[in-house]
């Protein structure tokens, strides 16, 4: 019996490769979400807190000046936290499609490669066919001599 090999295992191995770097890539944009919500998250908590502090207590007008300045910059990075926040949403999306159309590849030659190995086999099993046939012949021929 002759040993199956795939002829484009190489190109199966590479697309594989790929399918599994672009599920990390999706790994850490899904880590960078998080940490930028954190981030949010504790944004809105400093805010929070200035702005009680702000009603809350009598404050001299230089030092409310430097609280709502400090809150307008909070303010600021939220902004741009939130921003960031979308486009990496934006490029996780890019990915996760990237992805569906890598295991698609993976799977078209997963299927290909089943397929050529189940053709080999048949093959295979005809030619050992074909060889018995032969011996049994040259044994049935040689049990008339």
């Amino acid at each position: 019996m002759a040993k199956y090999k795939f002829k484009f295992e190489p190109i199966l191995r590479v697309k594989e490769i790929l399918e599994k770097k672009t599920k990390e890539e999706i790994s850490k944009i899904n880590l960078e979400i998080e940490e930028l919500k954190k981030q949010k998250e504790y944004l809105i908590q400093e805010r929070k807190k200035l702005q009680n502090k702000m009603t809350e207590q009598m404050l001299k007008v230089s030092d409310y000046q430097s609280i709502k300045m400090y809150d307008s910059h909070l303010e600021e990075e939220l902004i741009f936290i939130e921003n960031n926040i979308v486009d990496a949403f934006k490029r996780l999306d890019k990915k996760q499609k990237e992805l569906i159309e890598r295991k698609k590849e993976v799977k078209s030659f997963e299927i290909l490669k089943e397929n050529d190995k189940e053709n080999f086999m048949i093959e295979d099993r005809r030619n050992e066919l074909k060889n018995l046939n032969e011996i049994a012949l040259r044994n049935y021929d040689g049990d008339k001599l």
